[in-house]
């Protein structure tokens, strides 16, 4: 176990033995699922209640007493378990959970129909505002963790004043290091800044991305297996994105795992059925618009090891089970992708 682990601060780490046939798989899956304000402090988020309780009613405050929050917080966790257990990925990076005692109680509702991942991590958030952070559940052993991402990074609040210059930092966001298919993988969990906001919360999100990139950079040219995944607020090409990606520099770029690169049209599949399916690559509906705020991002070492053939991804409505109409439990949907390695003398060349 690194040494790392404790120096880097990471909030709760548990780990147990899993069989070696398991760790010897030659395939991977993740996934990143939005659990929707699963703060037990901001929980009435989830039940439509206005974010700053002074401007509820009467009634509304005296509802939610100590013990009514405790217990809505309980269901609302329940059912992300139960999502949990259906995604089924080996790594699942959760956003918008809340802090270590919030995330402990839905690690034991995950854990309670049997231990389907025997290590958890949890991040080191610095959004006092919302109460929210990340987290890490995983099968294969994490043999190391960041619970936050170090530097800050300049932004301009207006766009033609620059003396509106700000800086910030990554609020939500970490890594850890895990083995497959014969090789380490640093997988960053993240959630990025809102869209809500204008061309501030803009900027501020681009200059996240540029901290995100200096941070997986060093893992990148030393040639490890990346992946960023999490709800990073801007859609597929936009600024953020691009930046994210290492698009507008020149260094390696990642690669983006939804969209037509992995979706190519399937043999006897007709152009409007391939339509449909690449209609359907979104995470999150607002006011009648779909769009694709979370996102899996891979190295091109992941793409060569791979192949594009050895690469499927999913999007999952997050649905406890499957009742009639399904009911949601997450704003969001989940992405879930699935890496199968190739032996290493069948990789594509990089």
């Amino acid at each position: 176990m690194s040494s790392r682990l404790g120096a880097c601060c990471v909030a709760f780490l548990l780990g147990w033995g899993l069989p070696a046939a398991l760790l010897a798989a030659d395939t991977l899956t993740v996934a990143t699922l939005n659990c929707e304000f699963l703060v037990r402090r901001k929980v009435h988020m989830r039940y439509g209640l206005d974010f700053d309780p002074q401007r509820w009613t009467d009634q509304q405050r005296a509802q939610w007493t100590r013990e009514y929050r405790d217990r809505k917080f309980r269901e609302s966790a329940l059912a992300v378990a139960r999502v949990i257990r259906r995604i089924d990925a080996d790594v699942i990076g959760l956003v918008e959970v809340g802090n270590q005692q919030d995330v402990r109680e839905l690690y034991r509702y995950v854990q309670a129909a049997g231990e389907m991942y025997p290590h958890l991590a949890i991040g080191a958030s610095a959004d006092t505002a919302t109460g929210q952070n990340v987290a890490v559940m995983s099968r294969p052993p994490i043999d190391s963790a960041l619970a936050a991402l170090p530097g800050r990074e300049s932004f301009d609040r207006e766009l033609d004043d620059p003396d509106t210059e700000d800086d910030t930092g990554v609020s939500k966001g970490m890594w850890v290091r895990i083995n497959a298919g014969g090789a380490a993988v640093y997988i960053y969990v993240l959630h990025l800044s809102s869209e809500r906001g204008g061309h501030e919360k803009d900027a501020q999100r681009i200059a996240q991305a540029s901290i995100v990139r200096r941070n997986y950079l060093r893992q990148l040219v030393a040639g490890q297996h990346v992946i960023v995944m999490g709800d990073l607020n801007d859609h597929r090409g936009q600024p953020a994105m691009r930046r994210i990606r290492g698009r507008d520099d020149i260094q390696e770029d990642l690669v983006q795992t939804a969209g037509p690169t992995f979706a190519s049209r399937r043999g006897g599949e007709s152009f409007a059925d391939y339509g449909r399916r690449l209609s359907n690559h979104w995470t999150y509906e607002f006011n009648g618009q779909r769009r694709q705020l979370d996102h899996v991002l891979i190295s091109q070492s992941l793409k060569a090891r791979c192949g594009t053939t050895g690469i499927t991804v999913e999007f999952l409505d997050a649905t406890a089970d499957a009742s009639k109409p399904p009911k949601p439990v997450s704003d969001h949907r989940a992405i879930k992708l699935r890496l199968r390695f190739a032996d290493p003398d069948e990789a594509q060349p990089r």
